[in-house]
């Protein structure tokens, strides 16, 4: 978590940080980030960023979160409890659809999604782990859910479905990344409920399947 005294910054400071922040980790991943040139970018000293933030993990940590929540992804955290067989992967479809076609209207908002992204794949430690592991959590309890609604097949071990669902994500954010410049909103709406039909292809019941 951020020290207390980032709350304290003035707002237009602690945005100039984020923003150059989520830009940093956007284009170049958790790993590969700079944080030299995030601190450059948002016109701030070298120490600043200590005065601030634990490290570097707590910065990206941080700028994950606080995009997170300018996607409106709490679908996944706060599943409704309304939400019913029919309409589960019409949820699941409006909130990627929502979530892309805010990326397009936020610079770098994609790019922080898919950096988190792959926390998954890069066996991370500390924060970063337990931060991977709060959304697996997530994942999972979303699984569940559609499990007992009849909507998610429950003849796969957890980690298989897991590992699938993960490989359609990671396939999906790649060619989304490299057509980023073609997508206008009506295709990133079209490659959000192409990404949800793939998944329901994938692990969900087919029509008359029992459980």
């Amino acid at each position: 978590m951020p020290l207390t005294r980032f709350e304290r910054l003035q707002p237009e400071r602690r945005t100039a940080l984020l923003e150059a922040a989520a830009e940093e980790f956007g284009r170049k991943g958790y790993a590969d980030a700079s944080l030299n040139r995030i601190l450059e970018r948002a016109g701030l000293s070298k120490g600043v960023a200590y005065y601030y933030f634990e490290d570097k993990e707590d910065l990206f940590l941080t700028v994950v979160r606080s995009y997170m929540d300018v996607l409106d992804v709490g679908f996944f955290t706060r599943l409704p409890e309304s939400i019913t067989a029919e309409s589960f992967w019409p949820s699941l479809a409006e909130v990627y659809r929502r979530a892309f076609v805010r990326s397009r209207e936020i610079p770098w908002a994609f790019g922080v999604w898919r950096a988190a992204g792959e926390l998954w794949r890069n066996n991370p430690t500390g924060a970063l782990a337990a931060f991977a592991d709060e959304w697996v959590g997530v994942v999972m309890r979303l699984f569940k859910r559609g499990q007992s609604l009849g909507v998610i097949r429950a003849d796969l071990p957890d980690d298989l479905l897991l590992g699938w669902v993960r490989a359609v994500d990671d396939a999906h954010d790649r060619w989304v990344l490299s057509h980023w410049d073609e997508l206008d909103a009506e295709a990133l709406n079209a490659a959000a409920d192409r990404m949800v039909d793939g998944l329901q292809r994938l692990v969900g019941c087919r029509q008359g399947e029992m459980q």
